[in-house]
């Protein structure tokens, strides 16, 4: 485990939630600022996933069919439940939802992670936050077609094949096809910027031991530069969601995760970052559940007419309910189905272990563990 990085992914969880608070909150320029620098979240997830995709397949040959089968496993029991439940709303209960609508058609795009329009200007699938991963299971193609070959070839092959796209994005400014249009956004360097940290983890490790100020020199810089660059314009584009926040939150989320990589690991057991790590391990469980915690919260305090006061209060309630409620999932449902989807004959069981035990005589490279 890489308790620094799961304390990240936390925080990148909860500054999505930041940003569905706004319903909640009166207007003001803190309610504004929440929400705006929120959406450096989805950023902050994507330079971590790309992190970990070559962290985790650094130890030992995975080929592409069992990375993506591993991909598929940990994505989809979780978002296919709340797809389905987002399109049964859309049946029975469509005034509580303003674009999604029970079409067949659009739930099959949503559930093979197409995107398309689902309303004049807008590409998102059924459930509206699984844009995200459209994102996600499109990179990890990307990376699994690289498995074939050398582990240190392999970052340079995707983000090249990442920066072609983006490049082909800029050169064509207004595709009438959506699929081209979404992938090839400036967000999908993210991933990129999140596989160069990975492939360079130890020397950036053994650098910011030698000299320690340097973590705290990198974090100080990324969060400054969260700051001032949230003050530029996102680039217009034709489409939502926003998908040109490289500079933006890109790279000052990268500087983060390099801060992270810089620091020791947080020692978790018995102290309050158990918690935080916890939330870490949940952050998939709380993204795809807190649009539907803070969406009742406000049904409840729309229907109480609720003074800006009592909804500030409620949407402080939201913040400790969403990591319970997530948490919950995580545990009572996407650790069970993990398990149940990773269970594998005794033979494997076996290899498995003597590979384990192979690797332990070998000694590991640098510090790295499978996460």
């Amino acid at each position: 485990m890489l308790p620094n990085i799961q304390i990240l992914r936390a925080v990148a969880a909860y500054l999505v939630l930041f940003v569905h608070l706004r319903p909640l909150l009166p207007e003001s320029s803190i309610a504004t600022v929440l929400h705006d620098k929120g959406y450096s979240g989805v950023d902050l997830f994507f330079v971590i996933s790309g992190f970990i995709m070559v962290y985790t397949t650094s130890r030992r040959k995975v080929s592409a069919s069992e990375f993506l089968l591993n991909r598929v496993k940990r994505i989809v029991p979780l978002y296919y439940l709340t797809t389905f439940f987002v399109f049964v709303i859309a049946i029975s209960l469509p005034f509580l939802l303003h674009s999604s609508s029970p079409d067949i058609d659009a739930l099959l795009k949503s559930l093979v992670f197409i995107p398309f329009e689902k309303s004049p200007g807008r590409i998102y699938p059924v459930y509206y936050l699984g844009w995200t991963l459209n994102y996600e299971m499109f990179f990890y193609l990307i990376f699994a077609l690289s498995l074939s070959i050398r582990y240190e070839m392999r970052v340079a092959l995707c983000a090249t094949m990442i920066l072609g796209l983006v490049l082909f994005g800029l050169y064509i400014r207004s595709p009438s096809n959506v699929i081209l249009h979404f992938y090839s956004q400036t967000i999908m360097l993210d991933f990129s910027l999140g596989m160069i940290l990975a492939l360079f983890r130890d020397q950036i490790s053994a650098t910011m031991h030698r000299i320690p100020v340097l973590p705290w020199l990198t974090l100080s810089l990324g969060l400054g530069l969260l700051v001032a660059f949230s003050f530029l314009p996102i680039t217009s584009s034709v489409y939502a969601p926003p998908t040109n926040t490289l500079l933006t939150f890109g790279v000052p989320a990268a500087l983060i995760v390099m801060a992270a990589v810089g620091f020791d690991d947080v020692k978790t057991r018995g102290q309050p970052w158990q918690f935080l790590q916890e939330i870490g391990n949940a952050s998939y469980s709380i993204y795809l559940t807190h649009f539907f915690v803070v969406g009742v919260l406000n049904a409840f305090a729309n229907y109480a007419h609720f003074s800006p006061t009592l909804r500030i209060l409620v949407a402080l309630i939201a913040i400790p309910l969403t990591a319970i409620v997530g948490i919950g999932v995580y545990r009572f449902f996407e650790r069970p189905v993990m398990s149940i989807l990773e269970r594998r004959k005794p033979a494997d069981n076996a290899r498995a272990q003597h590979v384990r035990w192979k690797d332990r005589a070998n000694g590991p490279p640098g510090d790295l563990k499978q996460s």
